[in-house]
């Protein structure tokens, strides 16, 4: 039984993180509107992650926190207007699901009457911005569990706990579009997404190559994406020299927003790729998820509630959270992962999610 009375009107959700970070909260929204139907939710995130839940239909507005702007003059006018409109709302109910002091800030000057956020491993004055602590997370529990503390300190018990992430209609369209053209028919393909905006995380260009010719001779096309950072497009540009020409069917790397990107993994047969946003937005279309973890771990952010292959790095520390081994930015666990250990598992998930 939820322990806030009145019931809330209006609540705001704060998530500034990076892309996977807001899409892993989704279940948050979701718990919230299972406890209180008749509640508008809105969701504050980082300029450039808004596609994650910009069509969740259980959000009534998305709330961007604008990071560029053309001066710093410009910058103090949208943020004193910015913070003049939250706090002019009318939130009854704020949850911060990270650990800022921005955030903190944010949900204080919202002046929702029950504000949510989590316990500090240390006493820091931004804890006095909530009425509520939750515990922190830990490196037992999936991002998923943690995030849904902060629910359940309300007395709520979530019972649908999947990721919620709808690409939209007109990027499904688009999706298809590009399948089309390149003669590619809906599921039968597999999503090849090897980088990370964190390159550490990343497998080696042999071992990508290795896994897409794999692939095609396993009868599936393989479509090649990425982001547009430079780092990811030149590990791209080392993989397709590596990869037999006719392997790849369709080469979108660089070339696409999210939303389409999005529609390209809906339709995927498989994914496979680095612990990266992609990967989460694969999960929750209920694509099959092959993925490599270097450095992370897991059982912390590996893909939620989905058919997977999820690979750990062989490495006694695993997980260490370093950025690569020695301040290298080079994950060495993910250098010496074998391409025969990979394909293995892309084998046994197709296998075992095989359409009758």
């Amino acid at each position: 039984m939820p322990l806030l009375e009145p019931a809330p009107r209006r609540a705001l959700v704060i998530k500034l993180g990076h892309i996977g970070d807001v899409l892993v909260a989704s279940p948050v929204i979701t718990a919230l509107k299972q406890a209180w139907p008749d509640m508008s939710v809105d969701m504050l995130v980082n300029q450039g992650t808004e596609a994650m839940v910009a069509h969740n239909p259980l959000i009534d507005s998305v709330l961007v926190l604008k990071r560029e702007h053309v001066s710093r003059l410009a910058e103090l006018a949208w943020q004193a207007g910015f913070l003049a409109a939250l706090r002019s709302t009318g939130y009854d109910l704020a949850l911060e699901l990270a650990e800022g002091d921005r955030g903190a800030f944010l949900a204080w000057i919202s002046g929702a009457r029950s504000r949510v956020g989590f316990r500090s491993k240390k006493p820091r004055l931004r804890s006095r911005a909530y009425t509520h602590l939750a515990p922190r997370w830990d490196d037992q529990h999936h991002m998923v569990e943690s995030f849904l503390r902060q629910v359940e300190l309300l007395g709520i018990a979530p019972q649908d706990t999947a990721l919620k992430f709808e690409p939209g209609g007109q990027a499904r369209a688009q999706a298809r579009d590009l399948l089309a053209g390149a003669g590619i028919g809906q599921g039968e393909y597999a999503l090849v997404h090897p980088t990370s905006r964190w390159m550490f995380k990343s497998w080696t260009p042999q071992g990508n190559a290795g896994l897409i010719a794999h692939l095609a001779k396993q009868g599936l096309k393989v479509v090649l994406t990425s982001g547009p950072d430079a780092k990811e497009l030149e590990l791209v540009e080392r993989i397709r020299a590596l990869t037999p020409p006719d392997a790849i069917s369709l080469d979108l790397a660089g070339k696409l927003d999210l939303y389409v990107l999005g529609g390209l993994i809906a339709e995927a047969r498989l994914f496979a790729g680095a612990d990266s946003a992609p990967m989460h937005m694969a999960a929750a279309l209920q694509v099959p998820v092959l993925t490599m973890f270097g450095p992370s771990g897991e059982a912390m952010w590996g893909p939620w509630q989905v058919e997977a292959e999820v690979l750990a790095g062989d490495c006694p520390e695993h997980p260490c959270g370093r950025d690569g081994c020695d301040g290298s930015k080079v994950s060495r666990c993910l250098e010496e992962m074998p391409l025969a250990r990979v394909s293995a598992a892309a084998d046994r998930l197709l296998q075992r999610t095989a359409r009758a």
